[in-house]
């Protein structure tokens, strides 16, 4: 049941389904885009969101094709219908379609009802004209030596234009059925082609977009180029001005220069139709119904998303509209406003002509069949919706709408409900029909999908009911909260070990290290406050609550960091009255504030441990030795408690920092002894200092001063 719901221009397109309050959720549908998504059965849906009743519409029986290519309403009222598989004419007689004429051809692409009773149909694959009359006498009219005869319309003194194709001509035929090439365009089909009162022609091509125009005194011009690669329907109005639609398969490239000659070999006669034929799939491309008045520009009326655009008529001051591949009936009016007018059960709407008692006969196609509008809506009609994915398992609610109606009219609405994305006999029965619209509680299985049907009716003709909102309540089964990563000072605890025992050479020298070693210094770098942050995620979206806790490697008991974490994801942990050790931290996540107590559940992780350090490591037994040279070798030892040493450096008289190396050329243990050779020193006294680091990023120093005597003294 999935859908290209139309994209129109000029329609205010609402939101997504959307969840409301915190506790349950409610699914919205509303606007064109939502129910028009749905399989509309007699119902309408306006570009301004609501849905009414659709026109009624009454089949028409005696049909037997799988195309209907072209419906023609003659002067005196009697309507011909041209079919394809089998090809065939038909006349539409005390409401039911007779068969006229049967064809040889594979497809009766056009029909032209003439002034003294006889209409006309052209075919496919091979572009015979033929004659018959009121008696059902049949004559070869005409031969034009092509493959299409798509369309034909009749001009001042009986003139008869033919769009054919695919060499592209425009043929001129009399009523002696001569024949005269108007136009050869470089395009491979004229698809279309109609006549206003002056005699101007007008015709359509299924290539770069262009509409031709061809004047009395035999000059032809380009009078538009649509921005889609196919004009397929051309209807003048009542005032000269041109209505044109589109039915491109995919995006168009723009096109590439004026009309040329003809090609330099004549194709073969295909044996069917090109696309976009009544088989295609959905276009991957919009496509569009333009307003033209010549000299004076295009309007764009509408525009649709995902679906061709095959048939055009004028009813009043409407613009109705075929479309395929979702078979249905649109009608923009002059506010530029549309309505989805009516649905079919069918792929493509692919023909229509308005009568003058104003019913509308539509041609459908996969498969073919005839229908009359009438004026007026019918009794009753329905809205099935696409199913709503839940995400999950779900129970639900009520079911609410807002509505317009009045005495007569009435909605009543029910649902079902699956685990599958698309309906089928898996799925639960429909439920009882719930008939107010201020909420009803609907007996329904849990389930993952739902669908809602929506009836109108009314009575007595009392006007079609409104509907503008369906609303339906829903909670996901619960599923446990989901704790992903606990970070301290950006370090993560889950998952993996500690890393306090692993080994790391002496810190590089540089600039860089020198800055860094002395940040580390910096009074209050370190703190004692440790920086807890945590990624976790609820697969119901329920809002969740946080606990932390600590204790020690050697505790029992939990001890409570924070009772009040609602809506957090960070903690600023001070640690200054922690004793110096190995923690553990556990972070619960917990979804009872917005469940009830038999449903809520929760997750729970407890970290690697974490060293709480807040001493400062030591410089102990630094001692200076002089050397023969001049130089001095300062040895100590730097030790903590609980961190590792992870530098060493010295600084001479304040000057830059220098990194000294341990004893054993790694540092990765809690006690590091070490040795440094100076340069040789100048006389005077030097004060060395040496600073450490450990990996809790806590320092400690400790300094010798060294006194150099001058020569001769």
């Amino acid at each position: 049941m999935k859908r290209a719901a139309p994209l129109i221009v000029f329609a205010l397109l609402l939101a997504a389904p959307q969840a409301t309050a915190t506790i349950g959720k409610t699914w919205k549908t509303s606007g064109t885009e939502q129910f028009a998504a749905g399989k509309l059965e007699g119902v309408s849906v306006l570009s301004t969101g609501p849905v009414e009743l659709a026109p009624e519409a009454e089949k028409i029986e005696g049909v037997e094709a799988e195309f209907v290519w072209d419906v023609e309403a003659a002067a005196d009222g009697t309507v011909y219908v041209a079919t394809g598989g089998p090809a065939a004419v038909y006349v539409l007689k005390a409401g039911r379609a007779e068969l006229l004429h049967e064809s040889e051809q594979k497809h009766v692409l056009s029909v032209l009802p003439l002034p003294d009773g006889s209409v006309l149909a052209g075919t496919a694959p091979q572009a015979v004209i033929f004659r018959i009359d009121r008696h059902g006498k049949t004559t070869t009219f005409a031969d034009l030596e092509d493959s299409y005869v798509w369309d034909m319309a009749i001009g001042p003194h009986n003139r008869i234009y033919c769009a054919t194709g695919p060499e592209g001509r425009l043929m001129e035929l009399n009523r002696a059925g001569e024949v005269t090439e108007r136009l050869k365009a470089k395009q491979k089909n004229l698809m279309c082609v109609t006549v206003d009162e002056d005699g101007t022609v007008y015709t359509g091509t299924d290539t770069d977009g262009y509409i031709y125009r061809i004047e009395r005194g035999e000059r032809s011009a380009v009078l538009y180029d649509a921005e889609e690669s196919e004009v397929h329907d051309l209807v003048v109005g009542p005032e000269g001005e041109l209505y044109a639609c589109t039915a491109q398969s995919r995006p168009a490239g723009r096109p590439g220069g004026p009309p040329s000659g003809p090609p330099e070999r004549r194709p073969e006669r295909p044996a069917e139709p090109p696309s976009p034929s009544p088989g295609a799939g959905a276009p991957a491309a919009h496509n569009s119904i333009y307003r033209i008045v010549p000299g004076q520009g295009a309007v764009l009326l509408a525009r649709f998303d995902k679906m061709f655009v095959l048939s055009l008529a004028l009813a009043g001051d409407r613009v109705l509209a075929g479309t395929g591949t979702d078979g249905r009936l649109m009608a923009v009016g002059p506010d530029m406003l549309y309505r989805i007018l009516t649905e079919f059960d069918v792929g493509h709407v692919t023909a229509m002509a308005v009568l003058q008692e104003g019913d509308v006969i539509i041609g459908t196609s996969n498969a073919g069949s005839l229908w009359r509008l009438k004026p007026g809506c019918r009794d009753r009609g329905s809205l099935v919706s696409e199913p709503f994915d839940a995400g999950y398992l779900s129970r639900w609610g009520r079911a609410s709408w807002k509505q317009k109606t009045a005495t007569g009219q009435n909605i009543r609405l029910k649902v079902r409900t699956g685990n599958s994305g698309e309906p089928d006999e898996h799925w639960s029965e429909w439920s009882d029909w719930a008939t107010d619209p201020d909420g009803e509680a609907l007996e329904v299985p849990m389930g993952r999908f739902v669908q809602f049907q929506t009836e109108l009716s009314t009575r007595a003709k009392a006007g079609t009911p409104v509907l503008l909102e369906v609303n339906l309540s829903y909670r996901q089964a619960n599923r446990k909260p989901r704790i992903e990563d606990l970070t301290v000072d950006g370090q993560s605890l889950l998952g993996r070990k500690e890393r306090a025992g692993t080994p790391s050479r002496a810190r590089p020298s540089g600039p860089s290290a020198q800055r860094n070693a002395r940040a580390a210094r910096e009074p209050g770098a370190p703190s004692a406050r440790k920086s807890i942050e945590w990624k976790a995620s609820d697969p119901n979206g329920d809002e969740l609550f946080f606990e932390l806790y600590y204790r020690g490697l050697d505790e029992s008991e939990w001890k409570e960091i924070d009772e009040d974490l609602r809506d957090k994801t960070s903690y600023t942990w001070d640690t200054s009255r922690t004793p110096d050790g190995h923690y553990l931290l556990k972070l619960i996540a917990r979804d009872d504030a917005v469940r009830p107590e038999a449903e809520a559940l929760a997750d729970q992780k407890v970290t690697n441990p974490l060293l709480i350090d807040n001493r400062r490591p030591a410089v102990l037994d630094l001692s200076a030795r002089r050397r023969p040279d001049g130089s001095f070798e300062l040895s100590g030892v730097a030790q903590d408690e609980h961190s590792r040493i992870t530098a060493i450096e010295v600084s001479r008289n304040s000057e830059d920092w220098l990194p000294v190396f341990p004893t054993d050329g790694i540092l990765d243990s809690l006690r590091e002894p070490f040795s440094y050779r100076t340069e040789p020193l100048e006389p005077g006294e030097h004060v060395f200092v040496v600073a450490t680091t450990d990996s809790s990023r806590n320092t400690g120093s400790g300094k010798v001063v060294v006194t150099v005597e001058a020569p001769g003294r």
